[in-house]
């Protein structure tokens, strides 16, 4: 494949369709008091990570100090142990039998991606309504399933 190809493949594969809804957001805040914390997505990172429940949001900024921090959201979750569930996600990186759109976000954005949880350690149940909640709210375009009926048509119509 020549450069110019190779190239504009590199680029598209960046493409993040994201729909803002800071109502959403808002709503999504003041219903779950959640602490947030941020680690970079590294090799080894895990150990930064608490090996408690919660959920989590695979981000990517831009750190141009010249500009406004923007975060744009790829993927979010729930899990019972969130430095586990790093630790899944980058051996999914490499694994050839990982999730295309993972691995997708993970190699294309490599370096620059953060990973970003808050605590609640609470029943399955509960966290998997609260992840809907943080799915509606967010629209990861990474995330394929977790968001309620009505927001998982209005995303698929668009975010594809």
């Amino acid at each position: 494949m020549d450069a110019f190809l190779h190239e504009q493949m590199m680029d598209e594969m960046r493409i993040i369709k994201c729909a803002p809804h800071p109502k959403r957001w808002l709503k999504f805040a003041n219903d779950h008091a959640l602490v947030w914390q941020t680690v970079p997505f590294r090799t080894g990172g895990a150990v930064a990570v608490p090996q408690h429940g919660g959920f989590y949001c695979f981000v990517v900024a831009n750190k141009v100090v010249q500009l406004p921090l923007v975060l744009f959201p790829l993927y979010a979750g729930e899990t019972d142990n969130l430095r586990r569930r790093y630790g899944d996600y980058l051996r999914e990186k490499e694994s050839d039998a990982g999730r295309w759109h993972v691995r997708k976000f993970l190699k294309a954005f490599w370096g620059e991606v953060e990973f970003v949880y808050a605590l609640m350690d609470t029943d399955l149940a509960e966290r998997r309504r609260i992840e809907l909640d943080l799915n509606d709210a967010l629209m990861p375009p990474y995330s394929k399933r977790d968001f309620s009926a009505g927001v998982k048509k209005k995303k698929g119509a668009w975010q594809q």
